[in-house]
């Protein structure tokens, strides 16, 4: 009798602590927004801040700029910074170029960005990205 009723009264509570989770668990996570180097343009309001993402390397050499800035009464750079990947230890191993950027104003901005050694002044970038901004 005593086995039934520790049972039971696990059996309870492991169907009230499932339930209160499956209850706080929130809205259902969404994808990630990867760029992909596409134009489709992005949609923001006034005062958002976004970031764009860009995988780097710079013990190559090479780092992202800017080509085409963007108006900055649409769209203002506010911050760049290179994270190193947090899974490595590896010397040399690459990360993410993280540029954070503002909406300033309604309009359509373009972001340029170049993958490019500084010194190579006459070479093509190896990569490049274009971002369409759309601030409403």
């Amino acid at each position: 009798m005593k086995k039934s009723v520790l049972m039971v009264l696990a059996t309870v509570c492991l169907l009230v602590s499932a339930a209160h989770c499956a209850h706080t668990q929130g809205p259902p996570l969404t994808q990630k927004k990867v760029f992909s180097g596409s134009e489709t343009p992005f949609a923001m309001k006034v005062g958002d801040e976004f970031v764009l993402t860009l995988e780097s390397n710079p013990s190559t050499g090479y780092l992202w700029r800017l080509a085409v800035k963007p108006d900055e009464n649409t769209v203002k750079l506010v911050s760049s910074e290179y994270r190193a990947a947090p899974d490595t230890n590896r010397v040399g191993a690459g990360g993410n170029e993280v540029w954070t950027f503002l909406a300033t104003g309604k309009g359509k901005a373009e972001i340029g960005l170049i993958y490019v050694r500084p010194w190579e002044k006459d070479k093509p970038p190896a990569r490049t990205a274009r971002v369409i901004i759309i601030v409403e």
